[in-house]
């Protein structure tokens, strides 16, 4: 303990002091208890009473984030209410080891400012603001910002060790894969749960493959995408159409799979620092030439054989084709079929897809004309579409000035015809004809995507080449089935009345945003009823 400094008492009355307290997990004698008993010993030969305790404990002092005591004290000291006129501190540290120096030297500051002396009960000197000692504060708060930045590397290098030696450092295993804990001399304890982690430091955590079929569907995932013409959308859809949930219980999307499909560990491989946030800095991806590798640390799931294709695969359907590739391959399709469409070009595997055919030229109908391809369609049903595509995109723009007036910030997307509002909510917009049973009966038909989400389907209604907007259905997730087909209105009566509006005016409103305060002030005057 630090030999308390000894002053003159001006006053029998004991100062009003408050204490802060925080300790990391560096080093043991900066423990929250050898702290108190620091300030305790100050405060008894100094005749200064304790009367506020403020403590972070076992909290990083890189920032000022996640230190709820900190923030709490730094607003008592500028309330007028406040109870003490002195803040003790075990050193200088305990602000916090901040890479800019003079973070912590303004939350002293700001104590100063308030009427607030500062004492550091372990320093050799007195925090009296002379050269001296701004200048050793300054050196001290230098020398934590070092140690910090030490520590970071030391750590760095002991989580590249134990990758080395083939151990699991961090992030959840992977679907079809499970943690088991090892002792010190490598002999199997259990296999950990989830939100479970090893609590004696020489424990070490490896990686095997689950033994409740989840391995088994990996094997299974991987072969589908290998060895057939399918995309990881569609593996999801499939897993979901067998009422098969991924490892949280939810249904599967595109993404879950292509991290699947990614993930090295399946093979045995142990991967490490792909991603780095060293000293509380935003996170970045480490280039891939620099990620840590240990192949054959884990038991593999999935040969590499096959693992090796997927990866090949994935990588053409990354890689983005030329004009000219495009051209090349629609040129084949007719040669091989004899006609183009959709369903050619998704039945070739080796046919550019049509995503990638709409993203170069803007729609097949254009493909169709820089290749000087004429389809075999009817007329009557490629006006009614482009009637029907010049309809959207008058709806999408008057509801974008309309939305942007009203102060709201909205993205369009034109290859999934969505709009983004806020950033937050997602909607599609459509404007369809109806299609015609026997050539005189028509009904309207919308289909919800399935291939990425949105929380309202905005359907309007024309008749078959005539732009005049009949009305308009707002519907939202999960009052349609993905990927289906849905009658809307057949025979002039709606399916979906309580959807059913003669225009956007609602579409409007469920975009306005309602301030907290308003909610608060709502559900008090509903309670006092």
């Amino acid at each position: 303990m630090p030999c308390a400094r000894t002053r003159p008492i001006k006053s029998t009355v004991p100062l009003r002091a408050a204490q802060y307290i925080r300790m990391s997990t560096d080093h043991q004698e900066y423990s929250p208890v050898f702290q108190r008993q620091a300030i305790a010993a100050y405060a008894a030969v100094h005749h200064i009473r304790v009367v506020r305790d403020y403590e972070d404990a076992g909290i990083s002092g890189l920032t000022l984030r996640e230190r709820p005591a900190l923030v709490q004290l730094l607003l008592d000291v500028d309330s007028p209410q406040r109870k003490f006129t002195t803040v003790l501190v075990y050193d200088v540290s305990r602000w916090g080891r901040f890479q800019d120096v003079d973070e912590a030297a303004f939350y002293e500051y700001a104590c100063r400012r308030a009427g607030v002396d500062v004492i550091y009960v372990a320093e050799p000197f007195e925090n009296d603001g002379s050269p001296a000692t701004s200048v050793l504060k300054a050196l001290k708060r230098a020398m934590a910002a070092e140690f910090s930045r030490e520590m970071s590397r030391k750590v760095f290098l002991g989580h590249c060790l134990n990758v080395e030696r083939g151990f699991h450092t961090g992030g959840p295993p992977g679907y079809g894969l499970r943690r088991i804990l090892l002792d010190a001399d490598r002999n199997i304890k259990h296999c950990l749960e989830r939100y479970e982690y090893k609590s004696v430091q020489t424990d070490r955590v490896i990686i095997a493959p689950a033994e409740d079929g989840e391995a088994a569907m990996v094997r299974k995932i991987f072969e589908w995408y290998a060895t057939q013409p399918i995309t990881a959308a569609a593996i999801a859809r499939r897993l979901n159409n067998f009422g098969l949930c991924n490892g949280f219980a939810r249904l599967w999307q595109a993404q879950n799979i292509r991290n699947i499909l990614q993930n090295e560990a399946y093979i045995g491989t142990n991967v490490y620092s792909r991603t780095t946030s060293k000293l509380a800095n935003a996170w970045e991806q480490v280039p891939k030439q620099d990620w840590i590798r240990v192949p054959g640390a884990f038991e593999p799931v999935v040969d590499k054989r096959v693992f090796d294709l997927v990866q090949l695969k994935m990588e053409r359907a990354r890689r983005r084709p030329t004009r000219e590739e495009i051209t090349d391959g629609l040129y084949k399709v007719i040669k091989k079929a004899g006609k183009l469409s959709q369903s050619t070009l998704r039945h070739y595997r080796s046919a550019p897809s049509v995503e990638q055919v709409m993203r170069e030229f803007g729609s097949l109908n254009n493909a169709y004309d820089a290749i000087g391809y004429a389809p075999n369609l009817d007329p009557a049903r490629s006006k009614n579409r482009l009637v029907e595509r010049r309809v959207e995109r008058q709806v999408a723009d008057v509801t974008i000035e309309i939305l942007q007036g009203r102060g709201h910030h909205v993205r369009y997307a034109k290859h999934t015809e969505t709009l983004c509002i806020d950033g937050g909510l997602r909607l599609k917009l459509v404007v369809r004809s109806p299609w015609l049973v026997s050539g005189h009966l028509p009904y309207w038909v919308a289909r919800w995507p399935d291939c990425f989400q949105i929380d309202f389907l905005v359907y309007g209604r024309i008749e078959r080449a005539e732009p005049d907007l009949m009305d308009f259905h707002i519907f939202p997730r999960g009052s349609l089935v993905p990927g289906a087909y849905t009658v809307v209105q057949r025979y002039g009566q709606s399916h979906f009345k309580a959807y059913q509006h003669p225009d956007l005016r609602y579409l409007l409103d469920l975009a306005q945003t309602c301030p907290l305060e308003v909610i608060t002030d709502v559900a008090s005057r509903r309670n006092c009823r």
